[in-house]
């Protein structure tokens, strides 16, 4: 750690003076020939505070421009000008740190766009050089940077608290603030000269950092574009679901005298009906989790297993009701919403959806995927899923041959291969894909991705542990190169953790993913999701280069969802099953199917 900021010089531009002295200074060479940028952003009077991150709700206040020795503030309403004049000028590296959030900002609210092609980000850096450390700027800065880097924003935060102001009301001159906005720019271009000597062309890290940036560039455009919902349908599911879960709930109290939304109270019900509850909180306390419902609902008595089911539901309800159609509702603009990506949201690299959660949109649920609907009468919805990918990655890995031979010949002759495993387990040749034992397989499979034991892969399926064992010794027994993989990673996971003190897995990519030194068994199951996550990345950006971006809603798992014109939707289809399927480089192929076209998104789930 250097302590680097004990020279630094931060200035506002309030006067013409002021303005001349900073387009002088932008056009000095500099290291890299990089600048940062970075906004200050606050709510419009009488709004919520929350609106102050939202583009499309506050407003920008201030601009900020720097090197790794001075930054400026540009207050927006009055000097605007000025930074678009010296955007107009600089033609070298913009690196800002959450790139995300500047981009949006600057698409709605100003005439400039964050050139992509020459835009760096100091967060996606950090992510990728250590997946599971905290990227916010100032944690980084102060462990990277100089320890005091924390301490304006925290003499800032008390000057807010004490005169009664929100991001939306300081004023632009009070000195706290836009010395703040300032040295943010500074530190952002501190940690970049650090981090390039990771991330840039050549070097340890330049073939994730570059998938992340273009998976960046793509996820922005989807989060601008939003999607139309259905804001009828929305209103009648939340007030359905909110008459659904007060019924079960008068239910309840009425059946039993104690509220089953209360932990304590549906606990001591359980145990008043003879359940045993096992599972327990992080402080100890007995615990009604989805899990232990799960377990009540398969070993319970008929009256337990049924109050387990119907808390289930009524859970279920609240969280479709609450988290999605109260978002749809409160938080559309004009009908749209627009979902917020985080790109690199686990050190697996996986993305999640937020503001909405679509991540955690209950599998195959039509329910609220039905609120998505075509932006107007010209375009329908078409959908697209790699098929089987983390079980497809499985099998390359492993390089289980009988594996790969299972995969390639269901391709050729478009069987299933949850099925064909089924029958070779079970030594049942007549066995269908109906037959209920394909669930069991297919729980083996991704339990053991998944680093599951018999119990929790018993639980999923909702069979006994005794049941569940003699499948997963048989999957073992048949495909002994899925268990050969799991060691070998450990091994090497172990092997790692002693040397160099981590234990971690490594991409096809170069991406180290790290590991907890309790957990090194946890990296096959890294390798796998943050191959998958690769894949998908890679596919976003052939869909990109087929310039279908325009047409991208959201990203949900392995799906991709397309708003796509009525007009030579077929044609379009076919190019997204092609942008979607990967052959080059793998001895079982990750395919893609393509659904549609619907006139909501739910339809690809309805029958």
């Amino acid at each position: 750690m250097t302590s680097g900021l004990a020279n630094t010089k931060l200035h506002l531009v309030n006067t013409v003076e002021k303005a001349n002295e900073f387009l002088t200074w932008l056009s000095q060479r500099r290291p890299h020939n990089a600048i940062a940028i970075d906004t200050e952003t606050g709510e419009l009077p009488n709004r919520p505070h929350s609106d102050a991150l939202s583009p499309w709700h506050g407003r920008l206040r201030l601009v900020q421009v720097g090197d790794g020795e001075q930054g400026w503030s540009i207050p927006w309403d009055e000097w605007a000008g000025v930074f678009y004049q010296s955007m107009d000028r600089f033609d070298g590296k913009i690196v800002c740190h959450n790139i995300a959030f500047e981009a949006k900002w600057f698409e709605i609210q100003s005439r400039w766009s964050i050139p992509w092609h020459r835009a760096h980000d100091t967060m996606i850096m950090s992510q990728i050089i250590d997946p599971i450390g905290s990227a916010a700027l100032k944690k980084l800065t102060s462990q990277y940077v100089d320890s005091k880097a924390a301490a304006l924003q925290t003499h800032l935060e008390t000057s807010l608290h004490e005169n009664g102001w929100s991001w939306g009301t300081v004023p632009v001159n009070f000195e706290p603030y836009w010395s703040y906005g300032a040295l943010d720019t500074v530190l952002t271009m501190k940690l970049f000269e650090q981090f390039w000597e990771k991330c840039g062309p050549s070097q340890i890290y330049s073939v994730p950092y570059e998938l992340e940036m273009a998976t960046r560039k793509i996820a922005t455009r989807m989060e601008l574009n939003g999607a139309r919902v259905d804001l009828d349908y929305s209103k009648k599911k939340f007030e359905e679901l909110n008459e659904y879960g007060e019924k079960v709930r008068k239910w309840g109290l009425d059946t039993y005298g104690g509220s089953i939304t209360s932990n304590i109270q549906l606990v001591r019900i359980f145990e008043k009906l003879g359940a045993e509850i096992t599972e327990t909180t992080p402080s100890g306390q007995k615990s009604a989790s989805k899990d232990q419902l799960k377990m009540l609902v398969r070993d319970g008595s008929p009256e337990v297993q049924q109050l387990a089911d119907i808390v289930l539901k009524q859970r279920k309800a609240d969280k479709l009701a609450n988290t999605y159609f109260k978002n749809f509702i409160e938080g559309n603009i004009n009908g749209i919403v627009h979902p917020s990506i985080r790109t690199l949201a686990a050190r697996t690299g996986r993305m999640s959806i937020t503001e909405p959660a679509l991540q955690t949109l209950p599998s195959g649920d039509a329910t609220v995927r039905r609120a998505f609907i075509p932006k107007d009468d010209e375009h329908l919805i078409i959908s697209s899923d790699l098929d089987q990918v983390e079980f497809r990655l499985t099998a390359n890995f492993s390089k289980d041959q009988d594996l790969i031979n299972l995969f390639n010949e269901a391709d050729r002759t478009g069987g299933d291969v949850f099925t064909e495993i089924m029958r070779q387990v079970y030594q049942d040749p007549n066995a269908q894909k109906t037959d209920p034992r394909r669930k069991l397989i297919k729980g083996v499979v991704y339990g053991k991705l998944y680093g599951a034991g018999v119990s929790t892969m018993a639980l999923t399926a909702g069979v006994t542990d005794a049941q569940m064992k003699p499948v997963v010794d048989g999957f073992d027994a048949s495909y002994p190169g899925v268990r050969m993989m799991a060691q070998t990673i450990e091994d090497a996971g172990m092997r790692r953790l002693r040397s160099e003190g981590v234990g971690y897995v490594q991409t096809r990519t170069g991406r180290r993913l790290p590991c907890d030194d309790d957990r090194v068994y946890s990296l096959t199951n890294y390798l796998i999701q943050a191959s998958a996550a690769e894949v998908f990345k890679q596919n976003l950006i052939k869909l990109d280069q087929a310039d279908l971006t325009d047409y991208l809603i959201v990203p949900v798992h392995d799906e991709i969802v397309l708003n796509v014109p009525r007009d030579g939707y077929e044609e379009i289809m076919e190019t997204v099953k092609q942008c979607m399927t990967t052959r080059e480089g793998w001895e079982v192929p990750l395919t893609a199917g393509v659904d549609g076209p619907f006139e909501n998104w739910g339809a690809k789930y309805d029958g």
